[in-house]
């Protein structure tokens, strides 16, 4: 029979246990951001979420604008929608040097996509300039972090994975090896 003392435990280190494994499986978000300035919001996102350098992904933007509320009392209640035309250039540095550019270009609509290759592993910093929006038309820079890795893709995900799972097993095998070592009669 199983004892209480061993459920709980096993439920306590279910609880340890259980945000690693979570974290492990979803990095989400890890090459994705939003940033606000004044009135605009732009997101960046990649698509894989992680690059593999030399391979091609999908570089995505979307731009928002912050409508302010009318009074004090709906001051919380602000809302998000799409800009419907925006001028937009991008610079792109890899260890402080200037990689590649996109150069400034106007969008219908609040979003656009490109395809863009990373050439080496590492972090890239992107930076994102929002023209004709900021005061005296001058424009709004954003900074992302994008991370790129090796051809190993989600291989690190496994590991931490597995390395939550193998405590969780080890642990077990522990307390059933110590029930069975108890329950001997001794001689």
């Amino acid at each position: 029979m199983i004892s209480f003392r061993f459920l709980v435990v096993m439920f306590a280190l279910g609880l340890v246990l259980s945000p690693m494994i979570h974290y492990a499986s979803a990095h989400e978000d890890l090459n994705s951001g939003d940033e606000s300035i004044g009135n605009y919001e732009i997101q960046v996102a990649t698509d894989p979420e992680i690059p593999s350098a030399n391979q091609p992904f999908k570089l995505s933007f979307r731009v928002l604008n912050h409508e302010s509320a009318s009074n004090l009392l709906n001051s919380f209640d602000t809302k998000l929608s799409e800009v419907d035309h925006f001028r937009m250039g991008v610079r792109i540095y890899y260890n402080n040097e200037l990689v590649s550019t996109i150069p400034v270009q106007d969008f219908k609509g609040g979003e656009w996509s490109t395809q863009y290759i990373f050439h080496e592993s590492g972090n890239h910093v992107v930076f994102v300039d929002l023209y004709d929006v900021g005061p005296a038309g001058q424009p709004l820079n954003f900074v992302y972090n994008i991370s790129v890795l090796d051809v190993f893709g989600p291989l690190f995900q496994y590991i931490i994975s597995a390395g939550g799972m193998a405590c969780f097993v080890l642990l077990g095998w522990i307390v059933i090896t110590r029930r069975r070592v108890k329950s001997r009669p001794k001689s």
